[in-house]
């Protein structure tokens, strides 16, 4: 039968029973001999204990010995040199628990972790997980920050629900809650109901410069008191602009999905600065009180980069409200019915921008469109098309419009008629030309003794992928006299790359290897590589 304690009932814990206690029924009142053996042995047990926990001391002390030997780096440059390979170290988008596994390795690199502010700038935290001890988190994030110094702060936080409710550790919210005026990058994704909890402190968050927002429905609208932050970088995901009290004046960098139609509107009347805008999911507006429809176009005059994945019903409505004029990439994704281009066409004509980048993705284009967007865009040097499902992708007319106009004759240059007299590369993601359509892609560039040509259009890339399975292998293999053709241009520094993705197949080195036979095409293949 074990011996327990009548205090803490565990079996490993001597000498605090009063073992004289067990004899008090001897009429002599001395301990039987028994007892005297177990006192004995518990004197001679709490010994072992104290040399265990020297040995333990020693063995300690020995180790960090060892990790000085054979540490021929950290344990012997200076303190303030170490700091600095630490946060080296340290991913700076996403630090995470490296701090803790750079504290983990010994006491030397305990001692500098700790020491370097630099470290602990980042903090994530994850309700999803389980915590033995929510109270020590809470004192651990506390610790965090203190270690931190007075630098600015990371705060990421990823707030989930827990068995159909919402659950969040309010003691580590409101630690991160008082240090809100160090704020400099507050990601929060997860539960919209958690929201409500940070609020942030009396001196709100004045340093806040990246603001990124994801909830499902944002049933509480995010504000830090009394305070209006002012960040330069916004995403927001499940809010509408109405739900996000900050400062919009700075913003330069904004990120939104989905979205309605009169919200975008709004963000070109209330962030001025703003140069780079992904809007995801445009859809026609359906709130109680919408922003006011505008009367004439609202002129946005710094937007340099727009993206879009848009609805095609509100795409016009979009388009028509709207001027650009320092415009220079445009990206748009439609969904739904065929795109009309004249809305588009109006944009870059009304904005007069010096358009550098114009990407569309399912949308059908044929010449005709492709030569009216070529004379609002002359400037345009990069092209991107995309065609999945709905629409036939670079058509045969397509290409054969490319190759008549590789070289621009003076009368083109004059009328502003050439088909993209400026552009330098073409990116198409769709289905790859059918095998009698392989001889059309070197026509692009025009014959590769007009490479060089000065009067000849500056093309030099053209990427050609499919996310589409080909029916058959011969499909994707291009015949000998097109690919001598192809390789003949590669020779001169044209970048030809043509794939299927899934699986990936290398179009170029597959034909090649197929034809790896053949002289000619082998002399071809040599100037490839010279």
């Amino acid at each position: 039968m074990s011996y327990h304690c009548p205090f803490c009932r565990s079996t490993e814990t001597h000498g605090v029973y009063d073992n004289a206690s067990l004899c008090s029924k001897n009429l002599n009142l001395n301990p039987c001999d028994p007892c005297k053996r177990l006192a004995e042995l518990e004197i001679q047990i709490i010994k072992a204990r104290e040399t265990l926990l020297e040995m333990q001391r020693e063995a300690q002390r020995l180790k960090s010995e060892m990790n000085y030997n054979h540490d021929h780096l950290i344990h012997r440059l200076p303190p303030e040199i170490s700091s600095d390979i630490f946060q080296l170290c340290i991913p700076r988008e996403m630090a995470g628990f490296a701090p803790v596994t750079l504290s983990s390795v010994c006491q030397k690199w305990r001692q500098i972790a700790h020491a370097t502010p630099q470290l602990w700038t980042t903090i994530v935290f994850s309700d999803g997980l389980q915590y033995h001890d929510e109270l020590s988190v809470s004192r651990l994030v506390q610790e965090w920050i203190d270690r931190s110094g007075q630098l600015p702060l990371s705060i990421v936080l990823f707030v989930k629900l827990k068995d159909g409710s919402c659950y969040v550790n309010q003691d580590v919210i409101a630690v991160i809650n008082q240090c809100s005026s160090r704020w400099r990058d507050l990601i929060y994704e997860g539960s919209p109901y958690s929201l409500r909890y940070l609020v942030g402190d009396s001196q709100g968050a004045s340093q806040l410069q990246n603001l990124k927002l994801h909830v499902g429905v944002a049933h509480w609208p995010f504000k830090l008191g009394d305070f209006k932050p002012a960040p330069t970088t916004l995403e927001i995901a499940g809010f509408d602009l109405k739900s996000v009290v900050i400062e919009w004046n700075n913003i330069t960098h904004m990120q939104a999905s989905p979205i309605y139609v009169d919200d975008c509107w709004e963000l070109f009347r209330i962030a001025p600065r703003m140069t780079h805008c992904v809007l995801r999911g445009v859809l026609e507006s359906k709130a109680r009180n919408p922003f006011p429809r505008p009367n004439t176009p609202i002129l946005h005059p710094t937007l340099q980069a727009l993206e879009l994945s848009i609805r095609s019903d509100v795409f016009d409505l979009f388009h028509k409200n709207v001027s650009l004029p320092s415009l220079q990439s445009y990206t748009c994704d439609v969904h739904g019915d065929r795109l009309e281009t004249e809305s588009l066409i109006s944009l870059f004509l009304r904005s007069s921008c010096s358009l550098q980048t114009l990407a569309l993705s399912d949308v059908k284009l044929d010449v005709a469109d492709l030569v009216k967007l070529s004379r609002v865009t002359p400037d345009l040097r990069h092209l991107g098309l995309a065609s999945y499902y709905r629409y036939p992708g670079i058509t045969e007319s397509i290409f054969h419009r490319f190759s008549n106009a590789s070289i621009i004759t003076s009368t083109d240059s004059e009328t502003n008629h050439a088909l993209f007299p400026q552009l330098q590369s073409i990116t198409y993601n769709g289905a790859l030309p059918r095998p009698r359509d392989w001889k059309l892609v070197p026509d692009i560039f025009g014959s590769p003794s007009d490479v060089h040509n000065t009067h000849r259009r500056p093309l030099r890339s053209l990427t050609l992928s499919s996310p589409l399975v080909s029916r058959q292998k011969n499909d994707l293999i291009i015949d000998k006299d097109t690919l001598s053709r192809m390789l003949s241009l590669v020779a001169r520094g044209i970048k030809l790359k043509i794939e299927q993705e899934n699986p990936r197949v290398d179009v170029l080195q597959q034909s090649i290897e197929f034809h790896a036979d053949d002289s000619v095409l082998g002399e071809s293949r040599r100037g490839s590589h010279t």
